[in-house]
């Protein structure tokens, strides 16, 4: 294990690298060490100032999704992601690499609840999101592991698992069916509704499919901008999609007084041929 000036951990051993930030409990890389290409995509120009959120891995959305009127006196996609976590506790042996992270709000945010993430590597990645409810009265929150999957063009990566299903666009608030396996070739922003099931990423220039499943999570919200931000070098955005449990829109949880609640995240990796 080491830890840059910046704040970014990084776990390795036989199996897989990880490396985490601090800031924003964002899980920045992921390779297993049979792939020559990480799992996830990273902005070429992220900062990595401690100030600036992190374009790129995982960032954790929480306790607030996008913009929406829930918690709307937080800042957009919630304040974890612009907060330096804690470290709980760190394991590395030859098989398996484990991180405990923690949160407990700044006190200007006003809000009663605190947050762990589990992070566990051993031939794939596991990741864990815990709220805990330390008030009195209930908390609504909504929450996103807004990954963004590395792949080698966008415009041929095919999105399965979410055929069949109904999806809301933040683009036109319209919903819509999808009847096929999902391909985007132009900018994509939806909520797939009640969606709980896994989602394979084929792609074939790369030879894998990425599979992600999740637990705790009633939305699967896909993204990709169809142009480049601030973090991003020219046409970066071309090579991630992102694919997030969430909880969001009319998904969003009801948390009671003194309980807890846990969105989950697995991803594997294997060769298509």
């Amino acid at each position: 294990m080491s830890v840059e000036k910046n704040g970014i951990i990084t776990l390795s051993n036989s199996v897989a690298e990880c490396k985490i930030s601090l800031f924003g409990g964002n899980i920045v890389s992921y390779r297993p060490k049979s792939e020559e290409q990480d799992i996830f995509w990273l902005g070429d120009l992220n900062k990595f100032d401690n100030v600036q959120a992190i374009r790129g891995g995982i960032p954790v959305c929480w306790p607030r999704f996008a913009e929406e009127k829930l918690n709307n006196n937080l800042p957009r996609h919630g304040f974890a992601r612009l907060s330096n976590w804690s470290v709980g506790s760190i394991w590395v042996d030859e098989t398996k690499m484990e991180a405990e992270l923690f949160l407990i709000p700044d006190a200007k945010y006003g809000v009663d609840v605190s947050a762990k993430l589990f992070i566990k590597v051993t031939d794939k990645l596991e990741c864990k999101l815990e709220t805990t409810n330390n008030g009195d009265n209930e908390f609504m929150f909504s929450e996103a592991l807004h990954a963004y999957f590395n792949v080698f063009s966008r415009d041929d990566t095919i999105i399965k698992g979410l055929s069949g299903c109904r999806y809301k666009s933040s683009l036109d608030g319209k919903v819509y069916d999808l009847e096929k396996d999902l391909q985007i070739k132009s900018e994509f922003d939806s909520a797939f509704i009640n969606h709980t099931g896994n989602v394979e990423i084929e792609d074939k220039e790369l030879n894998r499919i990425i599979t992600l499943e999740k637990t705790g999570s009633n939305t699967t919200v896909v993204w990709n901008p169809d142009r480049d931000y601030a973090e991003m070098s020219p046409e970066q955005y071309k090579n991630f999609i992102c694919v997030e449990p969430a909880n969001n829109g009319d998904c969003f949880v009801t948390l009671p007084s003194k309980e807890k609640h846990t969105i989950s995240m697995t991803v594997s990796v294997r060769k298509i041929k």
